[in-house]
């Protein structure tokens, strides 16, 4: 059963709360074993997308078999402004300050996505950060549809996949995640062609065309 507490029901079950709200462990459980909570009671970012989610694994933890995690591994921020800014992951300064000069950063202004300017929506960008070795690491856009365009990234980085799996995947056209797609098949190119595999490459592509010039 659900049900909604107030602080003197939460104590006289002996749940354990305070200021900071109420803790729970990885499943969303409390100090008493049968009892859940999530949400903005457990404190953390107070969004009702995230509320939402966690309740769905809150009951799903309670009542069936097995455990899901109550945090997710990528969590969407959503400033419903106009334009929206979305964000996930890291940013490039956070990026960096982890990674170094291991990061790699892709951006396009909405003027030149195609959907955008049809939408006369050309205020804002769509950034990509990821590692030198493709994994993608955050992303911000600024639009219109910044919070509908951010799913998929989000669903990305949850996956943990990476710009080959973003490029290689089809999208709608005209559409703003297109773009994604251009960010993520630019930055993909831009990692196989630089370290030793692209030295590789730029090797072969001279060898091949002094073979073609011919004598």
């Amino acid at each position: 059963m659900i049900k909604l507490f107030s602080r003197e029901s939460l104590s006289a079950a002996g749940v354990r709360h305070g200021p900071q709200g109420i803790p729970v462990d990885a499943r969303l459980r409390t100090n008493v074993a049968h009892i859940y909570a999530a949400g903005d009671v457990i404190g953390g970012p107070q969004y009702s997308h995230l509320a939402g989610w966690q309740a769905f694994q809150a009951v799903r933890n309670a009542l069936l078999p097995g455990a899901g995690a109550g945090r997710p591994r990528a969590m969407p921020q959503v400033c419903f402004t106009h334009p929206e800014i979305a964000q996930i992951g890291l940013t490039e300064q956070q990026a960096r300050e982890r990674h170094g000069e291991r990061v790699r950063t892709q951006s396009v202004e909405l003027a030149q996505v195609d959907r955008a300017v049809s939408d006369d929506d050309r205020l804002g960008l769509i950034k990509l950060v990821a590692h030198a070795n493709g994994r993608l690491l955050g992303a911000t856009i600024m639009g219109e549809h910044a919070g509908e365009a951010i799913a998929e990234l989000g669903l990305a980085l949850s996956q943990r996949l990476g710009l080959r799996e973003l490029a290689s995947a089809v999208h709608p056209y005209p559409t703003y995640n297109s773009a994604v797609q251009l960010l993520a098949t630019r930055m993909a190119l831009q990692g196989f062609l630089t370290g030793l595999r692209g030295r590789l490459v730029r090797r072969l592509a001279r060898g091949l065309a002094r073979r073609s010039a011919g004598p």
